[in-house]
């Protein structure tokens, strides 16, 4: 493995009362609930947690929570839900690298998917099947 450096971006600015960095993301990643596994997208990421989307409702708070993203697995309790967002607190904080690293990816994951959208409208505007 090589060695990298990350740069955090204006957004790693810490925002509101946290004790460590928070990154905003929009990284898709996985949801363990009581109820079963549910695809979900990271929204900002901290050391100590984070705020998660799912497609329905929420799980309630103070249910245990493992979020999974690119390799990264975190156990948590959710501490507040609003309609089908969510924050977690982790059991045990993550490693800086592990947040410096889900933002690299993500700014990775944005560049794709734009070039991929690009890419599928020149299709379409060329008349080959998308």
């Amino acid at each position: 493995m090589g060695t990298h450096v990350f740069h955090f971006s204006d957004e790693a600015m810490p925002i509101g009362r946290r004790k460590t960095a928070r990154v905003r993301l929009a990284l898709p990643g996985k949801a363990v609930l009581i109820t079963g596994h549910e695809p979900c997208r990271f929204e900002d990421l901290s050391q100590t947690g984070a705020c998660a989307t799912v497609a329905g409702m929420a799980p309630p708070i103070g249910d245990d929570v493992v979020l999974i993203a690119q390799g990264v697995e975190v156990f948590g309790k959710v501490v507040w839900r609003q309609g089908s967002r969510f924050g977690v607190s982790f059991d045990r904080p993550l490693a800086k690298a592990q947040v410096v690293r889900l933002r690299t990816i993500h700014d990775h994951f944005q560049m794709l998917e734009k070039q991929q959208s690009m890419r599928r409208a020149r299709d379409f505007v060329q008349g080959r099947r998308v």
